[in-house]
């Protein structure tokens, strides 16, 4: 019988600011319980260049005929990788997924060998895009130090939103590369690439099958906290209501409520039925067994500290360090509509100014009075996704009920 467990996420910054030393900047995240098998830090022979000729790839302008765009761009990945360094092979893709009922056209963006990721939806129209993208690593690396990146035009656009539905960016496509010159959506050693289309089951599985999942579904029991569900936007979940399971989910939408099945990898686990309703109530029914009630999981926000973080291509980040009703603290950088976590651990508070801090890895930290009179706190991290974090935040008043 296996073991009931709560579900972690893992922080893996110092790690990937290691393997990206040699790429001329400190970026990458860790990589959450993707509910996936495989590692993103294992990867496949490379390929430098995208199918076709230097000038092909330029001036695509016209489509593919045998395959209509619209439905390829679902049907794989596309991938652009180059060597780094001795048994150290780098990897950028996008994923693609079909639309679905609530979720809509999910992508997924993995980096450095995911340990920089972007979720959110995308939509694909027939509108020219004109990019700037070198064609293969050699030829960036033979160009100048100035040189502009070859520029030419794709016959269609991708533009990318988060989940709220904010547009992050846009690049270009033509059926088989994505012209990727976004600012926003990038990951150091993979801008102003040219991504080729891939085969998702070819040499470069190990590294698809690192995709970090994003919880559509985290759920937790309304009676008992550690019973928990989390259904990923890869189609894979994690059931951990009695016992942990972990398979696939389908979903279908009604009126009212959206109902999920969940298929079990191993037969001789149990299934479930899960029906989350539109006002956030949920109700988790095992085959043949009794319904749990549950609600969407985490404590309650209570207050929080929030500050500028460094400028990532031009765009200020913003550093949060929220405290939850159960006492948890939770610091997090937010950029371009994603938010990755820097560090974790509980707070108190000693009065009503000043509240002290102990995290994994600030270690212990007291807040003090700012000059504006309200409390501030100093958050110093090494080797984060975005390099050396050193910020003052300061206490974000609740707002009124």
């Amino acid at each position: 019988m296996k073991s009931k467990r709560i579900a972690t996420i893992l922080l893996s910054g110092a790690m990937v600011i290691s393997l990206l030393a040699g790429c001329g900047n400190n970026a990458g995240t860790g990589s959450p319980e993707s509910g996936q098998s495989g590692s993103g830090e294992e990867t496949s022979q490379q390929r430098e260049e995208p199918s076709g000729s230097t000038e092909e790839s330029q001036e695509s302008q016209e489509a593919p005929a045998d395959v209509d765009p619209m439905e390829k761009i679902t049907q794989g990945r596309y991938f652009y990788g180059y060597n780094a360094g001795p048994e150290l092979d780098m990897s950028y893709y996008f994923h693609f997924y079909e639309e679905q009922p609530v979720l809509g056209k999910v992508f997924y963006a993995g980096f450095a060998i995911n340990q920089i990721y972007f979720h959110g939806t995308y939509e694909v129209t027939e509108e020219p895009y004109e990019y700037a993208c070198w064609p293969s690593r050699e030829e960036r690396a033979s160009a100048a130090e100035d040189a502009e990146a070859p520029t030419g035009t794709a016959p269609y656009t991708i533009t990318f939103y988060d989940f709220d539905g904010n547009e992050l960016d846009k690049c270009g496509f033509d059926g088989e590369n994505v012209y990727n010159d976004m600012e926003n959506i990038t990951g150091v050693g993979g801008e102003d690439a040219v991504y080729q289309f891939d085969d998702p089951e070819g040499e470069n599985k190990d590294v698809y099958d690192g995709e970090v999942g994003y919880a559509v579904v985290d759920l937790e029991g309304v009676d008992d906290a550690t019973c928990q569900l989390r259904l990923w936007h890869t189609g894979r979940y994690q059931d951990l209501v009695d016992m942990e399971i972990e398979g696939t989910w389908t979903m279908e939408q009604g009126t009212d409520a959206t109902t999920y099945t969940l298929t079990p990898d191993d037969d001789t686990d149990t299934g479930a039925v899960v029906v989350v309703n539109n006002d956030g109530t949920a109700a988790y029914t095992p085959d043949g067994g009794v319904a749990v009630e549950m609600k969407q999981a985490g404590a309650v926000l209570q207050s929080s500290f929030a500050g500028e973080g460094p400028e990532v291509s031009g765009a200020v980040t913003t550093v949060t360090l929220e405290m939850y009703s159960d006492g948890t603290a939770k610091a997090s950088i937010s950029a371009f509509g994603t938010v990755m976590p820097l560090d974790e651990g509980t707070w108190e508070a000693e009065n009503q100014y000043t509240f002290k801090f102990n995290l994994a890895a600030a270690g212990e930290i007291t807040s003090e009075l700012g000059e504006a009179g309200l409390p501030t706190v100093h958050l110093v991290l090494a080797g984060t996704q975005l390099g050396d974090l050193d910020v003052v935040l300061t206490y974000v008043m609740p707002e009124a009920e």
